[in-house]
């Protein structure tokens, strides 16, 4: 089972939109993404979902960069053990004027207004040296290349400006000395402590991108790193700041060195300290033939316990097991991507009361249903002999036969969504059906066989209507976004489960 990573928070920054148009780096948002999916998946760095923050597009500007910066403070504070992360890619420029280092946040009206509307690196870096946590990693990526042939921003009809890398000369960063490899102290491993500072080149020069634009090379070999790739023990479970530095240097260095240009990252240290789970905790034995994964393959599908009464669920199609406590008691986290509590179908299976006990003891689980624990419970009408006592309206319901309710009495239980006639999804079904016609004739059979799963409302088989989504996106691509408006009809949504949702939010991209 992967193993969160408690005392880890971080801060994700990616100035990719921006005001001026000239300034945009549309590349910077997959990479902050990825850096953002691989620290809170539960089989990678482990984080919990609540203490990373993700900063780009039009939310990436001055105020909230420094917000985030507070944001990091206050959680670290209320951490003695904590680790702190903060990952920054995007234009960095020097006023030649002033020589002062500046870092341009989404909401830059003109470089004209440099002193003005731009974030001062003294600035940054003294909130940044503000964060007392206990092990402390700051990830710096500032000056991009727009590809092979594109060096740098143009600029020539701004104020004199060069586009470079963070300085390492500041107050803030000098006094972390420079990281010379070297074997790991065994007592720093777990109680280490320290701060380190990962620059993606030297001032002189640019940030590349991989020729296949589908990451930088500096954030492809960092997430490397982060997952199982840079040299270490069979027995680790997690993930070192030296590795991490000494991979990422290496490789960057030779990845670059092979498109024919230079880029050497600069790493200063004060010590030696875990950063993230390695594989959720779980580690990757190289010996035995264990390979670490490609940073642009998908992410797997999540699969998290719940244990106790608090739980994150982090993943586009999480498994849930309930290993202890009461999930409807408890806290359920959902995140970006993760499973909806709250949304859809509810589907309860096992003994649903026995005895005294209570399924819900809080006010409403929302969703196709409604259950209270009170006088009445909203829903439809239930066939069969009536219950004496409370009123109870549960949809429809199959199981054992009869319903024993009170103390002692148990029955299985399934909560499903009325099923919807063909008559009545006909005129929602059309659009598709006409797109795939025009384009695929030989596919509007499985628009039929969506549609008769679709009829049986929550009681669909998930994976059915999984595959056949995905089948019909494949063969007529320009219909994605009309399967994706079908789902969003709340007639249709009750059949769409996990799988479902997970190839749903795939294809909305």
């Amino acid at each position: 089972m992967s193993e969160i990573f408690e005392n880890g928070y971080a801060i994700v920054i990616g100035i990719d939109a921006n005001r001026i148009p000239r300034l945009a780096l549309p590349d910077v948002a997959k990479d902050v993404t990825a850096v953002h999916d691989v620290l809170i998946h539960p089989e990678r760095c482990a984080y919990n979902p609540d203490n990373v923050k993700l900063l780009k597009g039009e939310e990436s500007t001055g105020k909230n960069i420094l917000e985030a910066l507070y944001w990091l403070k206050d959680k670290v504070q209320a951490d003695p053990q904590a680790t702190a992360v903060i990952y920054y890619t995007g234009h960095g420029m020097v006023d030649k004027k002033s020589e002062q280092y500046y870092l341009i946040p989404y909401d830059i009206q003109a470089l004209s207004r440099l002193r003005v509307d731009a974030l001062k690196a003294e600035t940054v870096t003294a909130e940044i040296s503000e964060i007392q946590a206990k092990r402390t990693l700051v990830i710096l990526d500032c000056c991009h290349a727009q590809g092979m042939d594109v060096k740098d921003v143009d600029l020539d009809s701004g104020p004199e400006l060069d586009s470079i890398a963070f300085p390492d000369d500041l107050p803030e960063t000098k006094s972390v000395p420079t990281y010379e490899t070297g074997s790991k102290d065994v007592a720093e491993l777990y109680e280490g402590e320290g701060r380190a500072i990962l620059n993606s080149s030297t001032g002189a020069e640019s940030s590349y991108v991989r020729p296949d634009r589908k990451m930088s090379v500096f954030t492809y070999h960092l997430i490397e790193a982060l997952t199982g790739h840079a040299p270490h023990g069979d027995t680790d479970t997690v993930v070192y700041v030296t590795d991490v530095m000494s991979w990422v240097t290496r490789r960057v260095k030779e990845t670059v060195a092979q498109m024919g240009r230079s880029q050497t990252p600069v790493m200063r240290t004060t010590g030696v300290f875990p950063i993230a789970q390695l594989i959720g905790g779980k580690g990757v034995a190289v010996s035995k033939g264990e390979l670490a994964p490609d940073p642009l393959e998908p992410l797997p599908e999540a699969s998290i316990s719940i244990v106790g009464d608090h739980a994150v669920v982090a993943g586009d199609n999480a498994e849930i097991t309930q290993a202890g406590g009461d999930i409807a008691g408890g806290d359920v986290v959902k995140t970006e991507g993760g499973i909806h509590f709250g949304e859809g179908n509810v589907s309860i299976s096992g003994p649903v009361a026995a005895g005294d006990q209570q399924v819900h003891t809080g006010d409403v689980i929302h969703g196709d249903q409604q259950v209270h624990t009170g006088d009445v419970v909203q829903g439809d009408k239930v066939e069969g002999d009536k219950v004496g006592g409370d009123k109870i309206s549960v949809g429809d319901i199959s199981g054992s036969q009869g319903v024993a309710i009170g103390r002692g009495a148990s029955a299985d239980v399934r909560i499903q969504h009325g099923a919807e006639s063909a008559a009545q999804l006909d005129p929602l079904f059309a659009p598709l059906q006409a797109a795939v016609a025009g384009q695929a004739p030989g596919m509007v059979g499985k628009v039929n066989e969506l549609k008769a799963q679709v009829e049986m409302g929550s009681g669909a088989d998930d994976n059915t209507v999984a595959n056949l989504i995905q089948d019909i996106a494949d063969a007529v691509p320009t219909a994605k976004g009309t399967i994706v408006a079908l789902f969003a009809n709340p007639q249709v949504s009750t059949a769409a489960g996990n799988n479902s949702k997970f190839v749903l939010g795939r294809i909305s991209r």
